[in-house]
């Protein structure tokens, strides 16, 4: 038997996953969309890490698909709630604490009602691994769980890590979900805007 060609252009590339840490990260877009659950929206947030060691990490992960139809990694999308007259008093409590960390981070900003001001906006955010079940695979996924402010990270007082949120399983590895992600399509030029 005559073993198949192989083409060494197509092998598999293994995708990086970022340490388990604090960052200061660059607000690449943002936008208002309505929650899943078809009751008030949220802020959809793009981001990137903006200093250190791990700078341009979504972006580079991002150049590095090859996919027609790539999209900006699901892991680096932040949720925040609208909230509303009858929101919870938690619901409230990140909005406040995300605006607070935001204009804290940016000296002299000051949030006004359109989403689009938040972008190259620098904010902290503590980070935390957290485990998906795809087809009986485990994959770990590090994800931003809370902001904080920058200086903050940077001078090393962030505080406490979020706790991790793993499933009950021996089985764990550091790929991503294939297909996964928000329908987000970013450019080639990165610098140009994140489009929705």
């Amino acid at each position: 038997m005559t073993l198949p060609k192989y083409d060494k252009s197509k092998r598999r590339k293994s995708t990086p996953q970022l340490p388990k840490d604090a960052y200061v990260l660059v607000i690449k877009n943002a936008k208002e969309e309505p929650n899943r659950s078809g009751k008030g929206t949220h802020l959809t947030i793009a981001f990137d890490i903006a200093e250190g060691l791990y700078k341009d990490f979504y972006a580079k992960q991002f150049q590095a698909n090859t996919n027609e139809d790539k999209k900006w990694p699901r892991d680096a999308i932040y949720y925040v709630t609208v909230p509303d007259d009858d929101s919870s008093p938690f619901l409230w409590d990140n909005w406040n604490t995300f605006f607070a960390d935001l204009e804290d981070s940016n000296n002299g900003f000051v949030f006004g009602t359109d989403p689009a001001e938040l972008k190259g906006k620098l904010i902290g955010g503590k980070f935390y691994i957290e485990q998906t079940d795809f087809n009986g695979t485990i994959y770990d996924h590090t994800r931003l769980k809370w902001t904080c402010v920058a200086s903050d990270v940077r001078n090393g007082t962030a505080g406490k890590l979020p706790n991790d949120k793993l499933l009950n399983s021996t089985l764990a590895t550091n790929a991503p979900i294939p297909g996964a992600g928000p329908d987000f399509l970013i450019p080639d030029n990165i610098d140009d805007e994140v489009p929705f």
